[in-house]
């Protein structure tokens, strides 16, 4: 059988560019493709016939589009001793045509004039061992306009908006000597470029000793195993575009669909420092009256983030379980704005360098909208939910040696809730306002081998809180509450690192903290009661607390890393603190080691002693409490191991164990519910545990690389628990079995699709029941038993999220559109159950119902544009 027309002409081709291809990774490619021989004599030939004798003669990749070539016009040319340069000058002449040079292959253009450099082109490639040819998976690439990208699992990388020009390329990578070329991007179209690099040993400082360590993404710390870059971040199903939302699908972090407050390893969310540029944040979530419902910094204006979950070093203190470090971003380049929009918030950032790239600053403000989509919808009256933040930064580097940063981050909520329901048998009034704000300023110095890092600091945060709740078919009745409080801090800090030697590090520091508290805070509440001749009267009930607590931090700290052999690392540190209103004196012993098995395997441990103050905005006068109490501490000890498989595959296990002494007295409410003022319900109860403790196994399996396809799935098995009076009570976030599964499908560059699965065991909770006494005068009197706590479980939890994006290109700028589905076969979650009781033929008939629900399918979408 003969193939004819034009199969034959695509079969040609297809051979032909398969043929350019082996070419281009010849030896020739280390030639300019402008400096090799034309080869070729034409005479009356069309143009587009001579280009593709000039391509098979000089064996170069000339990239063009047909329809740019002037069909009618016929070339001549005497080329067979010229450069290639010389024959497309001669081919092109007389045309609006112009071609510019990449490494491997020659672009033909429209010419421009009137110095208009053109469209922006994209900077496509692939970094890779110098040796093996092996991809570099996580490595830096930068321009020396400023612009940068990491490259993913298969060492590719993408630069969008590059304005046309030749541009100074930089890579680096952690372990692996720095490279750089230079490249031609060409207006509007895709300049590709591959970037080699060898190997270095990793510097002492860069190690990653500590396990459960994960690095979200681009500018985390050195030596970090980044799980999350921003890319992947904006691509995962979420309900708003919230940093701690997305550190929520990490292995070993639990936390309900409402709330992003984190709960790491069956710890309290309290138990977690949230930093900032190295600053602590003591209410870093807005919404606090949904339990903290989203994070007080943008998602667009943060570089990198680590979580230290398994094991953190002694420069960290004052907290049991983990700490979540993020940092702002940081670029030199030209100005850049984003703004962004969707259902829930408005954002703008901006962005840039000055002094010849000497300094950087960055704006960032959010306005959420909530309070107007209820206005639209005609519940504005009732239910107006406000929150914005603004974060900025400016960064100027004073010489070689010296960087000075200044920082500063305020945020508010507004939350009104006016409702009458029942025909007057319920009325709420409730009006809050939470206000956040920080000023810090850093200096960093690097001599020699050794690199400080002093910090000054002050701010305030402060929460009002002013309402009602009558409901004559509840108990108690009526809950008035004022509540007014706030912390106001001074702070200073010194962080001091010397590298002794290539193998021996020593750190140390100290900080200090001034801090001052007012609590201003009254309760009344009314009571149905049983009088002594069986009848229902009122009973009344109050509480009002005025403090003004005061009193310093203290921290102190030093360690020592050393490498005795190349395989092996260990830091040995002590932190002492001290706290002037609690009377805590502390002494900390901590261990990390990290032992590199091979060059694909490594093994991490750590084990230390872990104490945590009671802070002086967390006291809970709601619940009659003016005394602080002493410090609490957990002994902690974790293993992990990684290992890349070839192909891209990453399997990261780890163990911990974590022993709780000395905890302090909790307060919660049995049902579970959210409440309006939750401290003089009638649920609230004191929980006082002897001790806790928490343990679990955490297996993370991924392949991030591929051209289309890539995943990770998790498994953990835990338990958290706390010991009362001899037996073990389940904490309020105890998942025995979780699993997560995520599938991003990307079928070209434009488009991607990601799916979401989360499922884990139901969290544990109290049940109640009905106990009635008919009365004398013929009613009944209804009391509630509650059972033992939390020794119930609620249905398994799962849901499906997925979430569709598309990026467009619009006059040279980049806009991003997403549609989020948000548990999309609309899974019944359950926080909670309730109960109803009835008294039917004088029995009294309990039915358990769904309680708290958590949220029901959600569709989202939003925009984001940046030019």
């Amino acid at each position: 059988m003969k193939m004819r027309g034009r199969g034959v002409s695509w079969l040609k081709w297809a051979m032909f560019t398969v043929a350019l291809l082996l070419l281009a990774e010849s030896p020739l490619a280390g030639q300019s493709p402008l400096e090799r021989t034309a080869g070729i004599t034409v005479e009356g030939q069309p143009i587009e016939a001579a280009l593709r004798r000039l391509q098979r003669s000089a064996g170069v990749a000339l990239v063009y589009s047909p329809d740019l070539l002037p069909s009618a016009m016929r070339v001549t040319c005497a080329c067979e001793n010229v450069t290639v340069e010389t024959a497309l000058e001669r081919i092109l002449e007389g045309t609006d045509l112009t071609f510019r040079a990449g490494r491997t292959n020659i672009s033909i253009v429209p010419r421009r004039t009137g110095g208009d450099p053109g469209p922006p082109g994209v900077l496509q490639g692939r970094v890779e061992d110098l040796s093996s040819g092996a991809p570099v998976v996580n490595a830096m690439i930068r321009l020396d306009n400023g612009q940068g990208v990491l490259s993913n699992g298969a060492g590719h990388f993408m630069v969008r908006n590059v304005p046309p020009g030749r541009y100074r390329v930089e890579v680096t990578s952690i372990g692996w000597q720095p490279g750089v070329d230079s490249v031609q991007v060409m207006p509007g179209d895709t300049t590709r470029i591959v970037l080699r690099i060898g190997r270095k040993a990793v510097a002492l400082p860069e190690i990653l000793v500590a396990p459960g360590t994960f690095s979200l993404l681009e500018d985390v710390s050195p030596g970090t195993v980044r799980a999350l870059t921003r890319e992947e971040i904006q691509m995962m199903p979420q309900v708003g575009e919230d940093i701690f939302r997305a550190v929520k699908r990490l292995p070993g972090v639990s936390s309900d669909d409402i709330s992003t407050k984190l709960h790491i390893r069956g710890g309290h969310d309290r138990e977690v420092m949230v930093r900032l540029d190295g600053l602590e944040l003591y209410e870093p979530y807005h919404l606090q009256d949904w339990n903290g419902a989203l994070g007080i910094i943008d998602l667009n204006a943060v570089g990198g983030v680590r979580l230290a979950a398994g094991g953190f070093g002694v420069e960290h203190g004052d907290k049991q379980v983990g700490v979540l470090d993020m940092t702002s971003r940081s670029e030199t380049g030209p100005a850049k704005t984003t703004l962004g929009f969707s259902v829930s918030n408005i954002t703008a950032m901006g962005r840039g360098g000055f002094a010849e790239g000497e300094g950087s600053w960055l704006v960032s403000a959010r306005r959420g909208f909530m309070d107007w989509v209820m206005a639209m919808v005609g519940e504005g009256g009732r239910f107006s939910p406000q929150y914005y933040d603004v974060f900025g930064k400016v960064s100027r580097q004073l010489g070689r040696h010296h960087l000075l940063s200044v920082h500063v981050l305020h945020a508010g909520d507004d939350f009104v809730l006016t409702e009458i329901q029942d025909e007057a048998m319920e009325e709420v009034d409730l009006s809050t306002a939470w206000q956040s704000s920080y000023l810090w300023a850093k200096w960093r110095a690097s001599v020699g081998r050794a690199s400080a890092v002093t910090s000054v600091s002050t701010g305030r945060v402060t929460r009002e809180r002013i309402g009602f709740v009558e409901n004559l078919n509840d108990s108690p009745n009526l809950i008035d509450v004022e509540d007014n409080r706030g912390i106001t801090f001074t702070g200073l800090r010194h962080d001091l690192g010397v590298e002794v030697s290539p193998s021996f590090m020593l750190k140390l520091g100290g900080e200090l903290k001034r801090l001052r508290g007012d609590y201003a805070y009254a309760n009344l509440t009314r009571h149905n009661v049983r009088l002594p001749d069986d009848g229902i009267g009122e009973g009344w009930g109050s509480t009002r607390v005025d403090l003004e607590p005061e009193g310093h931090e203290l921290g102190a700290w030093v360690a020592a890393r050393v490498r005795p052999v190349e395989s092996l690392t260990a830091e040995v540190g002590v932190r002492y603190d001290e706290v002037s209103y609690t009377g805590d004196e502390d002494l900390a012993p901590r261990v990390l080691i990290a032992f590199d098995a091979s060059e694909r395997t490594v093994f991490r441990a750590s084990w230390g002693k872990y104490f945590q103050s009671q802070s002086l905005h967390e006291l809970q006068v709601g619940d009659g409490e003016t005394e602080f109490y002493p410090s609490e501490h957990a002994n902690q000890f974790a293993v992990g191991v990684e290992h890349a498989f070839r192909g891209g595959i990453r399997l990261r296990a780890e163990f911990y164990d974590r022993r709780m002494h000395d905890p302090h007295p909790v307060y919660i409410n049995l049902e579970q519910e959210l409440q309006v003022f939750p401290e003089a319900t009638e649920d609230r109860f004191r929980f006082e545990a002897d001790r806790g403790r928490a343990r679990g196994f955490e297996l993370l399996l991924e392949r991030r690389s591929g051209r289309h396809w890539a995943w990770s799935a998790s498994y953990v098995l835990a338990r958290a628990e706390d010991e009362v009076g001899g037996l073990w009570t389940p904490r309020r976030y105890d998942q025995r079995h979780t699993l997560g599964l995520h599938v991003t499908y990307r079928p070209t560059s434009e488009w991607n699709l990601t799916a979401g699965w989360r499922y884990h065991t139901g969290w544990p909770a109290t049940s109640w029941t009905w106990d009635v006494t008919p009365l004398r005068t013929g009613a009944n009197w209804w009391d509630r038993e509650f059972g033992e706590v939390r020794a119930q479980r609620l249905p398994a939890y799962h849901r499906l999220d997925l979430r569709l994006t598309r990026d467009f290109q619009v006059h040279g700028n980049q806009l991003h559109a997403f549609l989020d589905l948000f548990n999309v076969y609309n899974r019944t979650n359950l926080g909670s159950f309730n109960y109803d009781g009835n008294y039917v033929d004088n029995r009294l008939l309990v039915t358990e119902l769904n309680g708290q629900e958590m949220l029901p399918f959600l569709p989202t979408f939003g925009l984001r544009y940046e030019f």
